[in-house]
């Protein structure tokens, strides 16, 4: 019972603020393949640390966000 609730709730325990900038800088990527998005200017954008900026974009890709997307540092 407590893994369907973790499941449900998990998603919205995402960070906010960073995912709002990731997809800005997702939407401002020149079309590829493979949207960039740069660690470096979201960590600088939002205050968070580099490792936060990448779970939480990860986390919010294994829930169906940001295909197709490429991280760099």
């Amino acid at each position: 019972m407590f893994n369907v609730l973790e499941a449900t709730v998990r998603p919205l325990m995402l960070n906010g603020k960073v995912l709002d900038v990731a997809y800005e800088l997702y939407l401002a990527a020149p079309p590829a393949s493979y949207p960039v998005i740069s660690l470096q200017e979201l960590s600088r954008k939002t205050g968070a640390s580099l490792l936060e900026c990448r779970n939480a974009v990860v986390e919010a890709n294994r829930h169906g966000r940001f295909p197709q997307c490429a991280l760099e540092t």
